[in-house]
């Protein structure tokens, strides 16, 4: 199969009809840049179906029709565009039976949009079929076949997974994925089936298991029946021995709280009597405070203050001048041993040159010596020469000018020291004068900061006082107001507390007598007394409700009003022991952290949406969220409903109460007839009055206690405003003072700033000096080393010439008398030298001992003065101390006696209070006890007749059985076996059958479960086959592939190396394919590193490789040798050209190279109407020279 000719129609640049006629081989299309080419390759891209307009190089379809302009108006133009391939499929690759097959796809525009067509041989045809056609014949607008514009480097450049891939298709194993993907689902589906078979096995367990329960459940629904008979007669016997009970202790309490009313009378006389002596004592308590605070106790705080403030004085003044004597003391020691260290080392340096004195005495006498002997000799010499004469007067003149130069030399040099000594001095005294003034600076910082400090006070101190003088109005405003209120809340605190003793007791009494265990008694009387801890309160306390809902939630909760809420389960351990320590019976706990919420059951949610229905129990009582869980474990899911008949609609489903308090169990069991509210109640109106007025009662407790103690306080703070008062006033004076002296402080520390910054720039005056004075010695320094240097050359010079004149051996007597007077001379002159030094430094020491004594002298002075004034200052500091204490005493002696009194004050006012609310208590306890009187007599005269009517419901002859448990305990065993009758539900009695009909099916389950077990292991071990034969069919083909790129590389590159390597081995598609290559003479790099006509190559010869294992029928490869030089294109050409004996090779090319190698050449150019347009080039060469000499066409 081969590709004969390309159709186009006003497709893109191509205008009208166009035929494009592809001969066998290699077809060549080249022409200028811009011409058009590549819309060739895109004509071709199109049809074979890209999905992407971007690989078309366009945005939109509409794009590709010629002239197409987006949001231009005009209305000429083509509105469609079509291409059409022609194949000769005379070897029948395309799955028709044809000779010749043309493909056709073109595009209309409407409107807006576009619509896609397609036929197959003038018929209409769709996509689909194409792409089924195309994928038969390997052919793929994204194939290794097709290379785009710019795409030739991409086979180098895609990952090693990509490459792998590429050879998975090459290789055809996509028929191995394919039967993996369905062995896998096979084992999938079977996998599903055995997963829904087990769920089938577990449901006909289950099924088995309930038939077997049912078969059993008939055997106890007798059993049942007859003990919810004989729980029902022990009920009955139990509510007559309750009302017994209740009516007997009620008659015991009348009679016990008659005899308290007889006391309670007598005591509230004593109380009162004893208010009123209290009070007359406190009243005269007020009044002597009142008199004893007066003017005599201002008097004294204020001869306090002052001698306070004189005292505080005198100890500053006592301890600055202490402070200032350790300082000068210090420095007194310093100064000492400077002293002593510096006399040390004069001495030292005086002895050191009186030996320095006696030895250049020495020597100069041993010089002089020398010098007379010489000057005989020289004489002698010359006596008998005048040139001698001459030369040694010469030499004399010499050694005259060296002797003053050495003496100059010497001289300056100890001058340089001396002046070296004292600059060394001067800088040091300069490092102390300036650490003086910074000490100084600090000083004056410190005083300007405590002056400022000080003013700020003084302000402050009178601000202060204006602001004691108008708190001082408000306080007493305040105690006015205290006073006023506090007696409004002691009478609102009596009467609130009236009204809730009576009406506690009130409940008390229907409590005690109301239905309550002994047990639940016992442990409401321990949670009042605090004497266990963690009880909360019952069901019934804990609860609120409505009038009209009372019955029928009493109904509801049962015998479970009694139970106890406790905070967790270890409070209801404790209270168990209680119980069982004193065999006070049983009670049913709820602790908070236990109890778990309460979910209701599916038919229960649907009853309570019925017509009639009220909704759940628990939801119609008010209580605290913090005890959702437990009333929802005292109702569970019973629904309250409005009356008998709405209820019975549902009975059987649910259970249910009535407003009039019929029970309708889920197990289909009513109970009702005349049920009158007795025993426990939950809380009503009356119970929440008690409430209000215990909070009410709390508050003004609270607000009494507050302002009780905000007005102790407050008279306590009125006594002493007058007192801070004076305190201020004092502090205002004390500042003045202080701010005075400070001021005095700050001027001194000014002065010693002025004369320290003085002291400094006069010593760096003399430092400068100093230096200054030391650089210019240095400089006549070395001058004279230059001139003795040079008359030490000319002295030399002058002694060989006399030597030279004289001759002989007087000559010789000269020669070494002259060297032995060099080397004492040179010797003398660093003794000399040395001495100088020694001088300067003796000088340097006298000067510095000499101030060194001047500062102590004046040391010593300032501590003498110090020391007098430190003496003054103690003896005054310890006269007002003698003072202070002696007031102090006095004061201490006055407190004692005005504490004394408020404390006696304040005892008797706890103590009347206490008799005022104990009087109030008393009061309302003998109320309380006489309305709990009336009311236990009313609740007797009501229980009489329901006695006789409980009596009355024992069947006749009935014996009363020995012992009957508790009303908790039966009702609790009532609910039990209602919840067992209802678990049962109705029993089956075919249940047997059933049973082996199921037994009979889990057995054929379980038998097709074991045939799937054995499929999945099958399709397990095929998959592992078909995995084997993928991997080897892969490798065969790697293998193939990878020869066949060894060879192509190295026929294209001239002699180049490349191979593919896998990534992962072991498992080939758990890894990538990477390509490896060395061109001619050059190193081998991963493709990676390759330049980009390097990858153009690799490229190349990858397609050549898939391309000898898995022919295509055509190749479109548009500018494949874009990015090669010369050499290589002609190395591209030649392989295309021996390629293209095997396959159909389609090529847009610029290069000489690859027109003379192509067989047919195409050229496209585009006019000045941007119109492209074909022509056959039948003589290359004659092309080819037409063209500028080393040019490319597109040039």
């Amino acid at each position: 199969m081969r590709l004969l000719e390309l159709e186009f129609e006003n497709f893109k640049s191509f205008k009208g009809h166009v035929t494009v006629p592809l001969g066998p081989g290699f077809t060549c299309i080249t022409g200028p840049n811009g011409s058009g080419k590549s819309n060739i390759t895109d004509a071709i891209l199109f049809i074979l179906g890209s999905r992407s307009t971007k690989l078309l190089r366009a945005r939109k379809l509409k794009q590709l029709i010629y002239g197409f302009q987006e949001g231009s108006k005009k209305k000429t133009g083509p509105k469609a565009c079509k291409v059409s391939m022609v194949f000769d499929n005379r070897d029948r690759f395309l799955a028709i039976e044809k000779d010749q097959v043309t493909f056709t796809k073109g595009i209309r525009l409407r409107g807006n949009d576009t619509v896609t067509y397609y036929q197959l041989d003038g018929v209409k045809s769709s996509a689909g079929e194409f792409g089924a056609l195309f994928s038969r014949a390997g052919l793929y607008a994204t194939g290794y076949n097709i290379i785009q514009q710019g795409d030739v480097i991409q086979t180098s450049l895609m990952s090693g997974i990509e490459r792998r891939r590429k050879i998975e298709d090459v290789a055809g194993i996509t028929a191995y994925d394919n039967r993996l993907k369905s062995t896998r689902s096979a084992r999938n589906s079977v996998e599903a089936d055995l997963t829904l078979l087990n769920e089938r096995a577990k449901e006909a367990k289950r099924t088995l298991n309930q038939l077997e329960r049912e078969k059993e459940d008939a055997e106890k629904l007798e059993k049942i029946i007859e003990e919810i008979k004989e729980n029902e007669l022990l009920l009955r016997f139990r509510t007559v021995l309750d009302l017994e009970a209740e009516i007997e202790s009620r008659r015991d309490v009348v009679e016990k709280y008659t005899g308290e009313l007889v006391k309670l009378e007598k005591e509230q006389e004593k109380r009162s009597t004893e208010i009123k002596e209290n009070q007359k004592q406190f009243e005269d308590v007020e009044n002597t405070i009142a008199v004893s605070g007066g003017d005599k106790a201002r008097e004294l705080q204020e001869e306090l203050d002052k001698t306070r403030v004189a005292h505080a004085l005198a100890e500053r003044n006592a301890e600055k001048a202490r402070e200032e004597l350790e300082l000068l003391e210090s420095g007194r020691k310093v100064l000492n041993e400077d002293y002593k260290e510096s006399s040390k080392d004069l001495k030292g340096l005086t002895q050191d040159l009186d030996k320095a004195t006696k030895k250049v005495k020495k020597l100069e006498s041993q010089v002089s010596a020398k010098v007379t002997r010489l000057s005989e000799l020289e004489g002698a010499a010359a006596n008998n020469s005048e040139a001698v004469t001459t030369q040694r007067d010469e030499l004399e003149s010499l050694r005259k000018d060296a002797g003053e130069l050495e003496m100059q030399k010497h001289r300056l040099e100890g001058e340089k020291e001396q002046l070296e000594i004292q600059l060394t001095s001067a800088e040091e005294q300069i490092v102390r004068s300036k650490q003086w003034l910074e000490s100084v600076k600090t000083d004056a910082k410190e005083a300007d900061f405590q002056l400022k400090d000080l003013e700020v006070g003084n302000e402050s101190a009178a601000k202060n006082l204006d602001n004691i003088k108008t708190k001082h109005n408000d306080v007493l405003r305040t105690i006015e107001s205290h006073q006023k209120r506090l007696s409004e809340l002691e009478a609102k605190l009596r009467n609130d507390s009236m009204q809730l003793a009576s009406q506690e007791a009130a409940q008390r009494a229907r409590e005690e007598f109301g239905g309550y265990t002994k047990g639940v008694k016992a442990l409401l009387q321990c949670r009042d007394e605090r004497k266990l801890r963690g009880i909360i309160g019952t069901i019934a306390e804990l609860g609120r409700v409505d009038e009209k809902y009372a019955t029928a939630l009493e109904i509801a909760a049962g015998a479970r009003l009694q139970s106890i809420v406790t905070e967790d389960d270890e409070a209801a351990a404790t209270a168990i022991e209680f119980l069982k320590r004193n065999n006070i019976g049983r009670v049913r706990f709820l602790p908070l952290n236990k109890v778990h919420s309460y979910k209701p059951s599916a038919h229960a949610l649907l009853v309570s949406k019925k017509e009639g229905a009220l909704g759940f129990a628990q939801d119609l009582v008010k209580f605290d969220s913090r005890y959702k869980d437990v009333f929802g474990n005292v109702f569970g899911d019973t629904v309250i409903m409005k009356t008998l008949g709405k209820a019975r609609e549902y009975l059987g489903t649910s259970r249910m109460v009535t407003l009039e308090g019929e029970l309708l169990e889920s197990g289909g069991a009513l109970v009702g007839g005349s049920a009158p509210r007795i025993g426990i109640h939950f809380g009503t109106s009356e119970r929440d009055n008690i409430d209000e007025l215990s909070n009410n009662i709390r508050k003004i407790e609270t607000e009494k206690l507050q302002l009780s103690s905000q007005l102790g306080e407050l008279l306590e703070e009125a006594g002493q405003l007058a007192t801070v008062r004076q305190d201020l006033e004092s502090e205002r004076a004390a500042f003045q003072t202080r701010v005075t002296d400070y001021d005095g402080r700050a001027g001194e520390v000014k002065k010693r700033l002025d004369e320290a910054d003085d002291a400094v720039k006069i010593r760096e005056g003399v430092m400068e000096a100093l230096q200054g004075e030391i650089i210019e010695r240095t400089g006549l320094l070395e001058t004279l080393e230059k001139d003795i240097e040079k008359v030490a050359k000319l002295i030399g010079k002058s002694t060989q010439n006399l030597q030279a004149v004289a001759g002989g051996k007087t000559s010789k007597v000269i020669s070494e008398l002259q060297i032995s007077l060099d080397e004492i001379r040179e010797e003398f002159s660093t003794e000399q030298a040395s001495l100088a030094s020694l001088t300067a430094k003796v000088d340097a020491i006298k000067t510095e001992v000499g101030r060194l004594k001047g500062e102590l002298e004046l040391n010593q002075n300032e501590q003498k003065e110090l020391q007098e004034t430190r003496k003054t200052e103690t003896s005054n500091t310890k006269t007002l101390e003698k003072k202070l204490k002696a007031l102090r005493k006095e004061e201490q002696v006055k407190f004692k006696e005005l504490k004394g009194l408020r404390d006696q004050r304040d005892e008797l006012h706890d103590l009347l209070t206490d008799l005022r609310t104990e009087l109030a208590s008393k009061q309302e306890l003998r109320i309380s006890r006489k309305h709990a009187m009336d009311d236990l007599k009313v609740e007797i005269a009501t229980r009489e007749p329901k006695l006789v009517e409980a009596q009355s419901r024992i069947p006749e002859g009935t014996k009363k059985p020995q012992a009957v448990p508790s009303r908790e305990k039966l009702e609790s065993g009532k609910e039990i076996l209602d919840r067992n009758r209802n678990r049962l539900g109705n029993v089956n009695m075919l249940s047997l059958e059933h049973y082996r009909l199921e037994a009979d099916r889990f057995d054929e389950i379980k038998k097709h479960r074991k045939q799937l077990n054995e499929e999945v292991r099958r399709l397990d071990n095929l998959e592992k086959k078909i995995s084997e034969k993928k991997e080897s069919k892969f490798m065969g083909v790697y293998n193939s592939i990878g020869e066949s790129f060894k060879t192509s590389f190295k026929e294209i590159t001239g002699g180049g190396e490349a191979w593919l390597v896998l990534e992962n081995e072991k498992s080939p598609f758990e890894g990538g394919v990477t390509i490896k290559a060395r061109m001619p003479r050059k190193k081998l790099y991963p493709v990676e590193a390759l330049s980009g006509g390097e990858k153009s190559l690799v490229s190349m010869a990858f397609i050549f490789a898939i391309q000898g294992y898995d022919p295509s029928p055509f190749y479109l490869l548009d500018e494949p040798d874009q990015n090669l030089d010369g050499v290589n294109t002609e190395h591209i050409g030649r392989a295309i050209a021996l390629q293209s004996q095997f396959a159909q090779f389609l090529v847009v090319s610029l290069h000489h190279a690859a027109l003379r190698e192509s067989d047919n050449v195409i050229g496209v150019f585009m006019g000045d109407d941007g119109v492209s347009r074909l022509h056959q080039i039948r003589d290359v060469d004659t092309f080819l020279s037409s063209l500028p000499v080393e040019a490319e066409v597109g040039a």
